[in-house]
């Protein structure tokens, strides 16, 4: 004969498996809640880093191409009015600002009216040329306001005289008219030898770029028409947000005020931190010759673990940092960028 149990568990036997069930359950709940403040909290330092990095190339590399197709002498010749490469906005206890000048953006490729990629055309857009076309790489165009001045290849700056507008930019095609004459040739290029032409040298489009900090502590590169110390824009405006969770933005510039050619030293014999000052000293804007660029970004939520340790640097340049002893993660980026052609 064969015994079989008919009884099943006991109600004690019940609630111990219970109880140690709710145990393994409570520790994977408790490695899980770790484990995604772990993560949430190295995803909000990665952003930081690499948000506030990009932003700081992104200002250095502007710096170094600042003057790039802009009049020689901007005070006979400005560019929406700034008769400066380089305007210093010094914030003293709040972040600061400035605008620089250049051809930073590529627009279009230069061509004789009437004539385009892949037809027959002459060996080059002639010097003593007035009336052009520009054949558009993208949707930014001149126009006879704030974005009449262009640099050609580099070479020529000009100022768009006369053309029919098509919702605010340039009819190209119906030819624009500069206000002075090209000083040389510039060549259409066969890329592919079958005898018609197909590439002309690079238009740039020379304006105003302003970097500031908004009331929302979001960093804003301003192209044309920025209003200080609001830091927007008006509307013609090409507003952009560089990064965000920008707590400071403070500069230091380097000049050669004697005009010998080399950054004014302070007897090291080197280029080093007591050369910068202020942009609020800064008398003649022309004098720059390198910005020392400085960014402190902070994680856009609390780090539970970093409790209380999540203070600011004590002093950035000529601004001082209170304490805040909370948790947020913070980054501070500091380099060097040097003006071109100084």
């Amino acid at each position: 004969m064969s015994y079989r149990n008919d009884y099943g568990y006991t109600f004690a036997e019940l609630i111990i498996a219970i109880f140690i069930s709710l145990i393994l359950i409570a520790g994977s709940f408790a490695t899980y809640i770790t484990q995604n403040r772990s993560f949430v909290t190295q995803e909000s330092v990665s952003e930081v880093n690499t948000q506030s990095k990009i932003a700081h190339d992104l200002i250095l590399n502007d710096i170094k191409g600042a003057g790039f197709g802009a009049p020689q002498e901007m005070n006979t010749d400005p560019v929406n009015g700034y008769t400066s490469v380089i305007t210093p906005v010094d914030g003293n206890a709040a972040a600061d600002a400035f605008t620089i000048v250049g051809g930073f953006r590529m627009i279009g490729t230069l061509w004789p009216v009437g004539i385009g990629p892949g037809s027959a055309c002459p060996n080059s857009v002639q010097m003593g040329s007035t009336q052009v076309r520009i054949i558009y790489s993208g949707t930014d165009g001149p126009n006879t306001t704030d974005r009449q001045y262009l640099s050609i290849d580099g070479i020529d700056f000009v100022r768009v005289q006369a053309c029919t507008l098509s919702g605010g930019t340039c009819d190209s095609s119906a030819g624009i008219t500069f206000d002075k004459a090209l000083t040389v040739d510039f060549p259409l290029v066969d890329t592919d030898g079958d005898g018609d032409c197909d590439a002309g040298r690079p238009v740039y489009l020379v304006e105003d770029a302003t970097f500031c900090v908004d009331a929302n502590s979001t960093l804003r590169r301003i192209r044309r028409g920025a209003v200080l110390p609001a830091c927007t824009g008006i509307a013609a405006s090409d507003d952009e947000v560089v990064a965000e969770f920008v707590e400071d933005f403070q500069l230091a510039y380097a000049v050669d005020a004697d005009g010998d050619g080399q950054v004014d030293d302070d007897g090291s014999g080197i280029v080093d931190g007591p050369d910068f000052v202020d942009g609020s000293v800064i008398a003649d804007p022309s004098t720059i010759r390198a910005v020392r660029v400085n960014i402190l970004a902070r994680s856009n939520r609390p780090d539970l673990n970093y409790d209380g340790q999540g203070d600011p640097p004590a002093v950035i340049e000529n601004r001082n940092h209170a304490q805040t002893n909370d948790d947020f993660r913070r980054r501070w980026w500091q380099a060097i960028a040097t003006m071109r052609n100084k």
